[in-house]
This record gives structure tokens, sequence and C-alpha cells, in this order.
């Protein structure tokens, strides 16, 4: 190899490697898949089950928890205009406040790792978090809401994701009680 050709070679930083870019397109898969398996359930008319599930949250705390930062927060801004290209949903409007929540949801859930360590409870303060985000935003971009009131708006979805909330910490739990931070890859 000549010189010149490896002038720079061990400085350059790369963002995308083979690991991080399967390790992505697996959690953007799982990103789409989960909300697509929870809109394929049937229920009445005037019902959805996304918001009651939250799965857009899943996969984004599977890879906080495995402290996979970039990866979590890739899919995080990526997975709501992801299913909003293939589903028609969120609309572009909510996928602009589902990508706040999920970025805030990672932040939050990475920052407790640090600050409390690897707790069975982190999603739920996450995700409260994550909507106190999400209400600074439509607070001041009332329209992407439709003109409601944000904390009226944030209320009812926290209220109606109550059995989301359930299920993230039971992700959470599970995920800590069988791929314990830290611990040695099978």
């Amino acid at each position: 190899m000549s010189e010149s050709s490896s002038i720079g070679a061990g400085r350059v930083a790369r963002f995308m490697t083979v690991s991080l870019g399967r390790e992505l397109g697996v959690l953007l898969a799982l990103s789409v898949m989960f909300p697509f398996m929870i809109h394929i359930i049937p229920v009445p008319e005037d019902s959805q089950w996304g918001p009651r599930l939250l799965p857009m949250f899943y996969a984004p705390l599977l890879a906080a928890l495995c402290g996979r930062v970039r990866s979590a927060a890739a899919v995080a801004l990526l997975a709501p205009w992801l299913n909003w290209m293939l589903t028609s949903h969120p609309s572009p409007p909510l996928a602009v406040v589902t990508m706040v929540e999920l970025s805030g949801f990672v932040f939050v859930v990475r920052v407790l790792l640090a600050g409390v360590g690897p707790r069975w409870y982190l999603a739920a303060p996450a995700y409260l978090a994550a909507m106190a985000a999400a209400v600074v935003v439509t607070g001041l971009f009332p329209a992407l809401i439709g003109g409601r009131s944000a904390l009226a708006w944030a209320a009812q979805g926290i209220v109606t994701g109550e059995p989301g909330i359930v299920i993230l910490l039971v992700i959470n739990w599970l995920a800590l009680r069988f791929y314990p931070p830290g611990a040695a890859p099978a």
C-alpha cells in the first residue's frame, strides 16, 4: 500500500459499521412490526390499540436498555416516519410529536441508567418525561395536535396509554432480567 493512500486512514471515524447497520435494520424492522401487528387486531370502530399499547416505544426501549445509544436514537428519529411511509400512521404532524416523544424517552432511559443504574421501573418515568417534552413542543406548535390544549392532550394520552406503560415496564424488567447491562454476550 502506498504511503499516500494510508494518510489519515486511521483517523476516519465510521458512523455506520456493518454491525451497527444490521442492528439498526433489526430495530427498525421491529419498530414497524410491533405497531403493524397491533393495528391488525380487530377493535371497535372508535377504538385504537396504538395509543393504548404504545408499540412504537418497544424497540427504542430495548436498544436504550442494551446500551445501543446510536441505534436507539436513530430508531427514535426514523421509526415514526418509516411507519408513516409504510402504513400512513401516524400522520405527519403526529409523527413529529412521536419523534419528540421517542427521542425524549430514549434520552431519559439512558440518563436514568447512568444515574440510578438498571432498574425495572425506568420505562415509566422515561415515558412521563417524554410526554412532558411533547407537551413543550405541542404547546409551542398546537397545530401538531389539531389546536387542542397540550396539557389536556398529554393527560388523555397518559391515561389512554396506561396499558402500554405496563407493557413497557414488563419489557424493561425482562430485558434487564435476561440481558443485564455489562453482561458478556452469549
